[in-house]
């Protein structure tokens, strides 16, 4: 059984959907960068705390204020690291080679947000410190793997002594065989001259029906066998130690990979903290991209569910009409703490009705929004909203209505927003009349603060005549028979479904007989009228008032300028007197000093001499306080505890510290710990090079026709490619015989660690002239 708070979750993602929130979303998650950003805003709630939401606000305006100061910040595409971090915290793990280099990359990205938050110093100091990699993991992955995620032969001494030791061996096994190939006596045995290998063997391919020319082991045989691939007797043993190098070799990556991945596995708790940190960086960034395309404002918020938004639009509407959205201003929860809106159809009761809506929402997730002012601390908005105009709204039958309608007063509590569409629509009009303005008395009297849309009279009476209600109406140009889509308060707006009626068409007869009936209807207006032109004078009462106390404030700002600028002026005096005292004092004691010096120098009483300067001393100790002078921006000179050439950033007089550079990072330093030299030279910042791998790629290499030096390097780019891609199986058209391309292949596949194994392709693949390699 469902419980209250079932309920209330239940109608606030109703009015989420109403309000068209999840299309916001959508589109604020197509502005992310990278997966942490898109999992922060498909998780943020709007219905949080009040502190929380002012945090929210405060860090979309703190980054707008950086963004505009200077670069921006970093948007790059970054892999899923979560399930690697929660592999490397297992005890014993090892992540491959390529996996820590996606981790690398987030570090690194990491890294450059640290770089671009150091001159924060509000609300994202805290997530720069937290930004940085930790410089010892940092430096381990970037220093022992490559781009493509192949170790470095420096990666540790002992790799490097193996590789070299694997190549020599190598290098020996060839060199034997090769002799071996050259051989007179032996030419006619060879299927084809060359150097293959067979599960880490070097062997060579002879034809089946000379096996007895060459004594060996017979590791393989072709597929049409023709060919067996032997291994010969004098170089098993070269091989065997070949295979034993290599092994140590994998051995020694292997300890390398398991050390990292140690490494990573004790920074994981401060490495999740990052990834959330830096999506909810992104995330910002991306919700202040897309408020630019409707101009947001950052607003306000009240401690009160009241709101005063100026020039609020629907943000939807104003990226699909960015020039023909009308603004309009609302105020609402101060004087009244309810608004009816009436209107013809089409005329933008609807709209206004979900833009208040929403903006709350976006606000509330820390978005920018299309209005200036302030918004109100609501802890519901329940919506029910049932038209069928291209909002994207579903329409709702009159039960379903009545449903929600019932659920919303049953758990409205007073500080909630309440939004009501055309309210007691799709029953008898007088029923529906009846229930709607009961409906809009009981939210009044609870005090609850609700904005209502309807055509009908009965309710635009009711407004007019409820205390704390305020009645506007939404323009209409009776000329040119279409909407204005302004607000216009203290005046009801007519339906016009008799203009209307006549623009598009219907018979006349028939308009003049609705416009009798009408007519016959209609009910002493002269009353309302009367009590508008009561409210609209009184409104501009209170504007003359308003206008009155914004000129007393101007003259109040000017009188408090005046007095200020006074009050600079007698401190300057006061400088300036103090400075000329003290350069007498300190003219006097020269004097005295001299006098002392020279009774020194004559011999006289050295006690009155000593009496003298202590006097001195006690006057003039105050001078020892005097602030050292602080460098200038720009200024270059030596970070004593490291011994390290800095360059000044920022410089904070009252604390006494500066902001320096040290290699690429931003960070305060106590002025005492800073030694001025300009003739230091400061490091140059290390290059950085990516690789991008195609999309698409033809993993059959055709060299035919190319010369050499064309050849290698089409090649090497299809060989990386294929690495970067992850591929284990090339193929690579060289053309039949013995030609140059077929030895530079050939060689390639010998000398390339990257290249495990290499053969010819069977004869209906193309044969001698295509050659198959296999990849690590």
């Amino acid at each position: 059984m469902a419980t209250l708070a079932d309920s209330a979750n239940a109608l606030r993602e109703s009015a989420q959907v109403a309000l068209e929130l999840p299309l916001l979303r959508q589109l604020w998650l197509d502005h992310c960068a990278h997966i942490y950003a898109q999992r922060h805003v498909s998780s943020l709630s709007p219905w949080v705390a009040a502190e929380e939401i002012r945090l929210r606000l405060q860090r979309s305006a703190s980054l707008q204020r950086l963004l505009a100061e200077g670069p921006s910040l970093p948007t790059l595409e970054l892999p899923d690291i979560t399930a690697l971090l929660v592999l490397a915290s297992r005890p014993g793990a090892t992540l491959s080679a390529l996996e820590l280099v996606r981790v690398r990359r987030v570090l690194a990205l990491a890294a450059e947000y640290a770089q671009f938050l150091g001159r924060a110093e509000d609300i994202f100091q805290e997530d720069a410190a937290l930004l940085a990699p930790h410089p010892i993991l940092f430096a381990r992955l970037r220093d022992s793997l490559d781009e493509d995620g192949a170790l470095f032969d420096h990666a540790s001494p002992e790799l490097a002594q193996l590789r070299q030791e694997v190549r020599g061996q190598r290098g020996q096994v060839q060199q034997y065989l090769l002799a071996l190939l050259r051989e007179r006596e032996r030419r006619d045995i060879w299927q084809d001259p060359h150097i293959v290998q067979r599960n880490g063997r070097f062997l060579l391919p002879v034809k089946a029906n000379f096996k007895g020319r060459l004594r060996g082991i017979v590791h393989d045989r072709s597929a049409s066998g023709e060919t067996l691939f032997i291994e010969p007797l004098g170089v098993v043993e070269q091989n065997n130690l070949l295979a034993e190098a290599e092994a140590a070799q994998r051995q020694e990556e292997e300890r390398i990979l398991r050390d990292l991945t140690s490494l990573l596995g004790a920074e994981v708790g401060r490495l999740e903290l990052t990834l959330e940190r830096m999506g909810r960086l992104e995330a910002i960034r991306a919700g202040l991209d897309l408020a630019g395309l409707w101009s947001g404002n950052i607003p306000l918020l009240r401690e009160s569910p009241s709101f005063s938004l100026r020039g609020l639009r629907h943000p939807l509407l104003h990226l699909r009409h960015p020039t023909s959205v009308v603004g309009n201003d609302l105020d609402l929860g101060e004087d009244a703490r309810q608004l009816l809106i009436t209107g013809p159809n089409t005329g933008g009761k609807s709209a206004l009705l979900k833009a208040v809506g929403l903006a709350h929402l976006a606000a509330y997730l820390g978005l920018p929004i299309p209005a200036e002012g302030q918004i109100g601390t609501f802890s519901a908005i329940y919506a029910v909203i049932g038209d069928a105009q291209d909002l994207q709204a579903d329409l709702s039958s009159f039960s379903g209505q009545m449903r929600q309608l019932r659920d919303i007063l049953q758990l409205t509590p007073p500080d909630a927003l309440i939004l009501l569409d055309e309210l007691g629509n799709g029953t008898d009009p007088r029923e529906g009349a009846a229930l709607a303005q009961a409906v809009a008395a009981n939210l009044r009297d609870r005090g609850v603060l609700s904005i209502l849309t309807s055509h009908m009279a009965v309710l635009k009476r009711y407004a007019l005549q409820g205390e704390g209600v305020l009645l506007g109406g939404m323009g209409f140009d009776l000329e040119r028979l279409v909407p204005t889509y302004r607000l216009q308060l203290g005046r009801a707006g007519a339906s016009q479904g008799l203009q209307i009626a006549r623009k598009v068409g219907l018979p006349e007869p028939i308009l003049a007989l609705a416009e009798a009936i009408h007519s016959g209807a209609q009910e002493n207006w002269e009353n309302w009228e009367e009590h508008r032109d009561a409210l609209l004078r009184k409104a501009e009462e209170q504007l003359v008032s308003a206008q009155a106390a914004a000129d007393e404030q101007t003259r109040l700002r000017a009188k408090l300028q005046q007095e200020l600028d006074k009050a600079a002026a007698l401190r300057q005096r006061a400088a300036d007197e103090a400075r000329m005292e003290w350069q007498r004092m300190l003219a006097d004691a020269r004097a005295q000093v001299r006098s002392a010096i020279a009774g020194l120098k004559q011999g006289r009483n050295t006690q009155a001499a000593s009496e003298t300067l202590d006097s001195l001393d006690q006057a003039l100790g105050m001078a020892n306080t005097a602030p050292q002078a602080l460098p200038a921006v720009g200024s270059r000179g030596l970070f004593l505890p490291l011994r390290a050439p800095v360059q000044v950033q920022r410089v904070d007089p009252a604390g006494q510290r500066l902001q320096v550079d040290l290699r690429g990072k931003q960070l305060w330093i106590p002025l005492a710990q800073f030694q001025p030299d300009e003739t230091l030279a400061l490091p140059k910042e290390r290059g950085r090079s990516q690789y991008v791998s195609p999309e698409e790629h033809p993993w059959r290499l055709d060299l035919r026709g190319q010369r050499r030096e064309e050849a290698e390097a089409a090649l090497l780019r299809h060989l990386d490619a294929a690495v970067a891609a992850g591929r284990s199986h090339i193929e690579i058209l060289h053309g039949k015989g013995n030609g140059v391309l077929a030895d530079l292949v050939r060689a390639l596949a010998q000398q390339d660690p990257r290249v495990a194994a290499w053969r010819m392709a069977r004869p209906e693949q193309g044969g001698g002239g295509v050659l198959e390699l296999e990849l690590r």
